[in-house]
């Protein structure tokens, strides 16, 4: 079986100097992004913290730190990281999380949760207020989600040991949002550490098509939902959008969405306008994802 050669992905999707910018993002270190739980802390303390610890920031947003990396292991071993007051997170990965605009006593769905940091994003965004279901289909995975919800003081969040391909059947119309960051062949995240071949990439790409399925039947009419993935393969992209839309069952639209702090380009199709959906551009503090958001009339 063939394997597939992510070059030649990138060269029928990027331009030269964007396909450059990509293959660097791979060999330098990145800002590390600290997301802050306003469930235990505020602004305030948690700069006060970081300055007592002479850990030099930026203020990204209300939730975001920009960090350099140097300081990574310093974080991961500060008293206020073990106590759940932040947590230690890719820009790109909150920016999915951020995208599908929750609010507070709203039903929302996290399809594929583990290791719960965007579970943690959401809870924030809804103050703690509403109901948070939290999926996750490995075991060894699930207890990790479990914990992080424990340790963070989510109280919103209901954590399930289950396939998410079925919760469609099993819950049907019942979110007003629903993040599918959908599994995949990571290639955005791992660039070339990492080989799959045709069979491999078909068989995921099915698997995220039958997610999708199942979270728009979950999705109540006039509901909302993102999809992503960190990979830049189309079959697991623009084609599950494509495979959605075509769907007679579903009346579906793409909207459009703000991203702060990054460089994208719009995805494409021959067959649809994804022009709303979105493909973030890998620099020194962002990995590259797809994010696409989609109303449900």
């Amino acid at each position: 079986m063939a394997l597939l050669d992510l070059n030649i992905v990138l060269d029928e999707i990027y331009t030269k100097e964007q396909k450059e910018q990509i293959l660097q993002s791979f060999n330098q270190e990145k800002y590390v992004n600290v997301f802050r739980n306003s469930l235990l802390i505020d602004n305030k303390e948690l700069e006060e913290i970081l300055n007592g610890e002479n850990i030099k920031f930026e203020k990204i947003d209300k939730y975001c730190y920009k960090i350099s990396s140097i300081f990574k292991s310093k974080l991961s071993s500060m008293k206020a990281f073990s106590e759940g007051r932040f947590y230690i997170q890719n820009y790109s990965s909150y920016l999915c999380a951020k995208t599908l605009d929750v609010k507070a006593n709203e039903n929302v769905l996290d399809m594929c949760a583990a290791p719960g940091g965007k579970s943690l994003n959401l809870a924030n965004f809804m103050q703690n207020e509403g109901y948070l279901a939290s999926c996750e289909l490995s075991k060894t995975r699930f207890f990790t989600l479990k914990k992080t919800m424990e340790n963070y003081q989510v109280k919103i969040a209901k954590c399930f040991l289950k396939d998410a391909r079925t919760i469609g059947k099993a819950c049907p119309l019942k979110f007003d949002k629903i993040l599918l960051d959908a599994p995949c062949s990571t290639f955005a995240k791992m660039g070339f550490e990492i080989q799959k071949n045709t069979k491999e990439i078909k068989q995921i790409a099915n698997l995220q098509k039958k997610l999708l399925h199942s979270a728009l039947l979950a999705l109540k009419h006039g509901g909302e939902l993102v999809y992503s993935t960190c990979t830049f393969l189309r079959e697991e992209n623009e084609a599950i959008l494509e495979n959605a839309l075509r769907n007679e069952n579903f009346n579906l639209e793409l909207l459009d969405f703000d991203l702060a702090n990054v460089e994208f380009i719009k995805a494409k199709s021959d067959e649809f306008d994804l022009s709303f959906a979105k493909r973030v551009l890998p620099d020194d503090y962002a990995d590259g994802f797809f994010i696409a958001k989609v109303k449900k009339h």
